[in-house]
């Protein structure tokens, strides 16, 4: 919890504007709350409908109200393009059709409006109590006091053997109703606002992949944004959100404990008929309104992962981009390399170097014209500056290359074939990277001879196995700024 005593003012705006912003915010400060809560609540609140029958629904309420200029599809993208909305397709039933649900935020917003109109409050007569016996409770057991410990479980003793006594004998007296209902509603309270709860860990989830389809203008970006989706992602496994999803999922999921608890539900109901309607309706339908939060986390995971899907294959597409791009800035020193030596190339073609305009994702064809079987690859004469293969260092894991070396450097030196086989898959990017890094490490003076060569292997993009020859450089100092 934040300390906002600690926070200047300026954090702390920017702290509410956030909250400002936030989509259950907007939905409260618009001008229509009461007719959006009222079509709300009297058609999305129980979960998912079907987009024909809630346009339906709308407009003939749109209508009872006195506002039938707007058409309810107008209003249900209306609500859809504000974040209140979810339309999503269904093809569970068969066939594809449009279902609508409200998302997290509305919920949230729905619940707050619910608590103002039926002045929901937990300041009541029994309630002091109950908190004192509940914080003594924990007192207690966080504490470090053994007597005190040893006392208030012999006095736990002592009541529960004292009620044993009054049930043998037939004695059974009045539970205080105020002290009933006072928690009775507690509890409704707590459950609807847990119903809305529940569903916390599908939106982290939701946020951690909402950036993915947003353009990508440069590798670094796609990276910075993949960290940041793993980080999001840690983040919501480790939440509280994930932990009461686990625990619904768990009770939903044992015919003991739903038996039990419904239940108790329904004695609670019979026991105290003055109970609020609305909160009745909670507890009633409390199983059936978790299993619509359960169905949508679910729902958002399958949307989250397609998102994933289409992320990593735009990766892909971005990354040969990017090579393209760097490969651009050696061009000039390493073209017979490319042209003649280059063996991981799969087509006779020059690379393209200027962005091109495709964006959507699928597959490229070719036409190929010769289908002759290609000539073997020739070695190249001359020899090739590969210090400006190093900006490939943003296609590769370049940070956890450098470690690995530098951790290997504190054993013994290490050669550029060993460092290349101490990759679990090396590709060319590695070798060409690795190579880099080798030649400008310092070389004694009895070392001025041409190195001897030695073949390394590596993974082509087409999956295939290949093998070059590299010099048979060492690396003796560890290596610097590799990670910039």
């Amino acid at each position: 919890m934040e300390d906002n005593a600690a926070l200047s003012a300026a954090e702390l705006l920017e702290l509410n504007r956030e909250v400002q912003g936030s989509r259950a915010v907007r939905l409260l400060a618009t001008l229509n709350l009461g007719v959006y809560a009222t079509l709300m609540e009297r058609h999305l609140s129980g979960g998912t409908v079907a987009e024909t029958d809630l346009v339906v629904r709308l407009e003939r309420d749109l209508a009872a109200l006195g506002d039938s200029e707007q058409s309810g599809l107008a209003l249900i993208k209306s609500w859809a393009s504000q974040g209140w909305l979810h339309r999503v397709a269904d093809t569970r039933a068969g066939h594809e059709r449009n279902v609508c649900y409200l998302t997290q935020d509305a919920r949230r917003a729905l619940d707050f409006v619910r608590g103002v109109r039926r002045n929901d409050t937990i300041a009541t007569g029994g309630s002091i109590n109950g908190i004192a016996s509940r914080l003594k409770q924990v007192a207690v057991r966080v504490g470090n006091d053994p007597d005190r410990i040893r006392a208030g479980i012999e006095a736990e003793i002592a009541a529960l053997h004292a009620e044993l006594d009054e049930l043998d004998a037939g004695l059974r007296p009045d539970p205080d109703v105020t002290a009933m209902y006072d928690e009775a509603r507690a509890i409704a309270m707590q459950m609807e606002r847990l119903i809305t709860d529940i569903g916390l860990y599908g939106s982290m989830i939701e946020q951690a992949t909402a950036a993915l389809d947003d353009p990508i203008d440069s590798n670094a970006d796609y990276r910075d944004r993949q960290r940041r989706m793993y980080a999001d992602y840690q983040e919501a496994w480790d939440s509280a959100g994930r932990d009461s999803h686990r625990a619904f999922l768990r009770m939903i999921n044992d015919p003991q404990q739903r038996a039990e608890f419904e239940a108790d539900i329904a004695t609670v109901a019979a026991t105290l008929p003055e109970l609020d309607p609305a909160l009745r309706k909670v507890m009633a339908s409390f199983f059936e309104l978790v299993g619509h939060q359960i169905d949508e986390v679910e729902r958002i995971q399958q949307r989250c992962a397609q998102r994933v899907k289409r992320f990593t294959a735009f990766g892909t597409l971005e990354q040969s981009r990017g090579v393209a791009r760097q490969l651009n800035d050696a061009i000039g020193a390493a073209r017979a390399l490319l042209k003649v030596s280059l063996t991981d190339s799969r087509l006779d073609l020059d690379v393209p170097l200027a962005r091109h305009t495709i964006s959507s994702i699928g597959a490229l064809s070719f036409r190929i014209n010769d289908l002759s079987a290609p000539k073997p690859a020739q070695v190249a004469d001359g020899e090739v500056d590969l210090s400006t293969f190093a900006a490939l260092t943003t296609q590769v894991d370049a940070p956890a290359m450098s470690e690995m070396i530098n951790t290997a450097l504190r054993q013994a030196p290490v050669s550029l074939p060993d460092a290349v086989g101490m990759l679990d898959s090396a590709y060319l990017g590695h070798v060409i990277v690795l190579w880099s890094w080798a030649l400008k490490q310092p070389r004694s003076a009895g070392d001025s001879q041409t190195p001897a060569s030695t073949t390394v292997r590596f993974q082509s993009l087409d999956g295939r196995d290949r093998e070059m020859e590299v010099p048979h450089l060492v690396f003796t100092e560890p290596i610097l700024g590799a990670a910039s």
